[in-house]
């Protein structure tokens, strides 16, 4: 502090001086709380997002309390105010600062990547799987949708690929996967597969954010493995500056760390690829359409049968039975337990250690239905890859932390003694982790969980808001279609209502219009009501709508109702 005090104003600092720097900050604070207003009131609908955002409020008010304390300590006149160790202090400090800014930049990189796959999967979510066979083998007398079907046997282990034209080759796993989750676990063909895939990956995210006591021990251990492994380049008398070795250092363990994230990808798909056996997914094309027309069958089958009431009741009925198997599961652990899965899975090995010699029984998952095919996937716990993958992401963050704190600086030496490459090399690992490789273990990782078991919370939140949009879409399609035949007008009034306003046949149609029109038809909401109907019943493109959902919706609604007065 240069020999000046936090608490001598006046004396070791000018009143003035301090004003104008005073003037800085309270802009500077002005200006971020405006920025966080704005991102709150964009995250206002969606409830996981403010979970997350206050996570994140929590994690920095803890650190900013730690480093409040250590100004505070630096100020208390005494020999170690200026020495090493409050140094190292303020250093650690400042490491779990960067180390948790890193962890949330890491969480939102992972989240706005998959929301590109969660938006594909969405409108996947709407091929049924007699589109899937119409377009691998067109009937006859008609032609393929683009261009014949390809199958790709080898893509399972690459990258996801987009050179199947027509329906990609991800739509028919996706709906191969869909099937087997739902027969696995009683759900109706109605469950919405992929909005229970995008709770559970914002579940798994908010893991990434907090670390758990299990996880601090974990990373400190591999710590002071990186000092031990510093102290035996020094022993080796390496022809290294200090600073330079502890970089070489930092590099072969960011390196392996590389490494591990493609093993763990590479394996996950794997795991991917052999539940899509287990769904039905074969390299020979007669097979896999003969599945997938099963498939449709089952689909036909339910959508025949299958009225939303009873599904929803079906749903219900799974949900509460993995809830009370939740709850007696939580009961039995230690209250130590129920939040930290590492320590959970140190438990459960005890526990198993304990009962080496007693014979077992194999129990089935939690929800899983008799009928369903035996999935067993080799070295796979759901536990130990949880603490795996959270463990990856949070030691990835903390390399970023000694990155900044211990290699950024040496850069430019390093660049001027060995050139640019090794200066790239330095931070490439991280960057390659965090924006090549997180995302997809991640997704990989929430599909696999998802299928083997189903997770009681996640499925609560996708029913309860399955729930509350059945409910609406019935009210909502029962008074327009009301307000319809008041008028005497039909849907394809309204259709060709919808088209005037579309010229150009883009299909969509701005939300303010279509509120204009449909008052037109005496169907009155007001803006604020209406907006928040659209956005709960309706996929929007920024502020413009499909309007065919709303036409599938009135005949759908209309479909219901007849089949209420055929019941009569």
């Amino acid at each position: 502090m240069a020999g000046g005090s936090l608490f001598q104003v006046g004396q070791a600092v000018e009143f003035w001086r301090v004003l104008i720097h005073l003037s800085i900050l309270a802009f500077c604070l002005v200006f971020f709380e405006a920025a966080l207003h704005h991102v709150e009131h964009k995250l206002s609908q969606y409830d996981k997002y403010q979970h997350m955002l206050r996570k994140v409020y929590r994690e920095l008010m803890v650190l900013g309390l730690l480093c409040l304390g250590l100004k505070l300590i630096s100020e208390v006149p005494n020999d170690y105010a200026d020495s090493k160790t409050m140094l190292a202090f303020q250093v650690a400090d400042l490491t779990i600062f960067i180390l948790a800014i890193a962890l949330i930049l890491q969480a939102i990189t992972v989240f706005s990547q998959l929301r590109k796959h969660n938006k594909q999967a969405d409108r996947i979510e709407l091929i049924t799987a007699q589109d899937l066979v119409n377009a691998i083998r067109p009937p006859n007398g008609t032609r393929a949708t683009a261009a014949q079907f390809q199958l790709n046997p080898t893509k399972w282990f690459c990258w996801p690929s987009k050179s199947v034209i027509g329906f990609g080759q991800d739509a028919v796993e996706r709906r191969l996967l869909r099937h087997l989750f739902l027969r696995r676990f009683g759900l109706p063909q109605i469950f919405p597969f992929s909005k229970y895939l995008r709770r559970a990956q914002a579940n798994q995210i908010l893991h990434m954010i907090e670390i758990e006591p299990s996880m601090w021990i974990l990373l400190l251990a591999v710590a002071w493995m990186l000092c031990g492994f510093l102290s035996a380049l020094h022993k080796m008398n390496v022809d290294l500056p200090e600073s330079h070795e502890l970089v070489q250092a930092f590099v072969i363990f960011a390196s392996g760390l590389v490494v591990l994230h493609i093993a763990v990808l590479v394996y996950f798909r794997s795991c991917v690829h052999q539940l899509l056996r287990a769904a039905g997914y074969s390299d020979d094309e007669t097979t896999l359409v003969d599945n997938l027309q099963q498939i449709a069958q089952d689909e036909d089958d339910a959508w025949q049968s299958e009225a939303a009431d009873s599904a929803l009741s079906t749903m219900n009925r799974v949900q509460e039975e993995l809830e009370e198997i939740e709850d007696s599961r939580n009961a039995a652990r230690h209250v130590l337990l129920r939040k930290d899965i590492g320590l959970q899975l140190v438990a459960t090995c005890c526990l198993n250690l304990n009962q080496i010699g007693h014979v077992k029984l194999r129990r089935l998952p939690s929800g899983v239905q008799p009928e369903s095919p035996d999935i067993h996937i080799r070295f796979f716990s759901r536990k130990v890859w949880h603490v795996m993958v959270i463990f990856m992401l949070v030691l990835n963050g903390f390399f970023i932390a000694l990155l900044v704190q211990c290699a950024v600086y040496d850069l430019n030496d390093i660049y001027e003694d060995f050139g640019l490459f090794h200066a790239i090399v330095v931070p490439l690992p991280l960057v390659l982790n965090t924006f090549v490789f997180q995302h997809r273990i991640f997704r990989y990782f929430v599909i696999i969980c998802s299928i083997l078991r189903v997770d009681a919370n996640t499925l609560g939140e996708v029913v309860n808001h399955f729930s509350e949009i059945v409910e609406l879409r019935s009210e909502f399609a029962s008074s327009l279609l009301e307000s319809l035949k008041d008028g005497d007008y039909t849907i394809m009034d309204l259709r060709q209502e919808l088209d005037a306003y579309d010229p150009r046949q883009t299909g969509m149609i701005d939300v303010d219009y279509l509120r204009a029109i449909l008052t037109t038809f005496g169907f009155k909401l007001t803006r604020f009501r209406f907006n928040t109907v659209a956005k709960m019943l309706f996929e929007l493109n920024g502020t413009k709508v499909e309007y065919n959902q709303l036409l599938r919706l009135l005949v759908y609604g209309q479909n219901d109702a007849a089949m209420r007065d055929c019941s009569r």
